[in-house]
């Protein structure tokens, strides 16, 4: 049995059990209605996260190394090219023995006061810069310009100090030149040696 396409246009069909409600609007549709697909998110603000005062000072978190028994392991044998390259990585503030069968430990051992400040407890150094001159603006201290762009990138100096003076005395530089004796021998002509002539500038 093929199906019919129905007699009457559907915009005329109506249900016969649909009824408004009392007390409810009715909803007008728009004479134009497009198809419009939004995402959830749409017309509502994206906000950065609020700095509280529990994100404001994050600690660095325990850098912890479970083993299951105190073996060396690949790159923990000194003199090996693994132990050249694990060398570059990061230091753990605790290490484990967990043996197999048994479980770890759900928390640290380390204190809130005895974890270190920086990864792996190693200290940070103080970056001093000298300049001759600290007042006037140096290579990448001009705003707008590409050195000043790049130079962002660089870590800002914990210090900047004058250099010390250079030595008011003059540079001097030696020069050896060659001089040539006559000699009475047949054998040898010429016999040479140095001499140094110090120049000052």
């Amino acid at each position: 049995m093929a199906l019919q396409p129905p007699s009457e246009p559907i915009e005329n069909l109506k249900d016969p059990g649909a009824h408004e409600l009392p007390g409810v609007p009715k909803i007008s549709e728009p004479e134009e209605s497009d198809d419009h697909f939004s995402d959830a998110s749409e017309g509502t603000p994206s906000y950065p996260p609020a700095i509280t005062g529990r994100n404001r000072a994050l600690s660095i978190p325990v850098t912890r190394v479970e083993k299951v028994d105190d073996e060396p392991r690949h790159g923990e044998v000194p003199g090996t090219e693994a132990y050249n390259i694990r060398s570059q990585d990061a230091v753990p503030d605790e290490i484990e023995i967990v043996p197999d069968g048994t479980r770890s430990r759900s928390t640290s051992r380390v204190s809130e006061s005895d974890r270190p400040v920086t990864p792996g407890g190693t200290p940070v150094p103080h970056l001093v810069v000298e300049k001759v001159d600290p007042s006037a603006p140096s290579h990448g201290d001009v705003p707008g310009t590409d050195a000043y762009e790049m130079r962002t990138a660089d870590a800002q100096p914990d210090e900047i100090k004058q250099a010390p003076a250079s030595s008011s005395a003059p540079l001097e530089r030696k020069y050896t030149v060659p001089r040539v004796h006559k000699t009475s021998s047949p054998n040898q002509a010429f016999m040479f040696d140095e001499e140094s002539i110090t120049n000052s500038q």
